[in-house]
């Protein structure tokens, strides 16, 4: 009987020991988000669970970030980070996106896709501190374009890798 409750309060503190790094691991290093909608369709679906890390994080152009809309209620976003401080996005007259007057690669983006000014007036060149972030759906896709600038105290992390339903890393 002893024996059987050694091994109890052996399985009993492991256990315990795996939860707290768990949490610990979710409050410090990464956490899991949930896409809400079609803003980053064909790159990302509705649904998708993303695992997000901010340990260490510099926002790079092109990185797939989570930040708070806190124009939309303190609502979590999924988009792309376009530019970055110090950098100059335009989108011209026939709807592409320029940073620094260089034409932006984009193969994520589907057939069809355009990028259109929205509410926002360009050129704008992005403040210390703030990322300028779209959508990959352009056509729908509430953004920088709608909300301004992100401030980098927004930001919740940049995606690692998608966890679920299609596992893996997205470019």
């Amino acid at each position: 009987m002893k024996k059987l409750s050694r091994e109890l309060m052996d399985i009993l503190e492991s256990v315990v020991v795996a939860l707290v790094a768990v949490m610990v691991i979710f409050t410090l290093v990464c956490r899991v988000y949930v896409v809400d909608g079609d803003s980053m369709v064909p790159t990302l679906q509705d649904q998708d669970r993303l695992l997000v890390s901010q340990l260490f994080y510099e926002p790079k152009q092109g990185d797939i970030v989570c930040f708070v809309a806190e124009k939309l209620h303190q609502k979590v976003l999924v988009k792309r980070v376009i530019a970055t401080e110090g950098q100059t996005v335009d989108i011209t007259w026939n709807n592409k996106i320029t940073v620094n007057g260089v034409e932006l690669e984009e193969d994520y983006l589907a057939d069809g896709i355009y990028t259109s000014p929205k509410y926002f007036n360009f050129p704008y060149t992005v403040k210390e501190g703030e990322v300028f972030c779209l959508g990959d759906n352009r056509i729908n896709s509430t953004d920088s374009r709608d909300l301004g600038p992100i401030g980098e105290e927004y930001l919740l992390g940049k995606m690692l890798v998608r966890l679920f339903p299609n596992t893996g890393v997205v470019k």
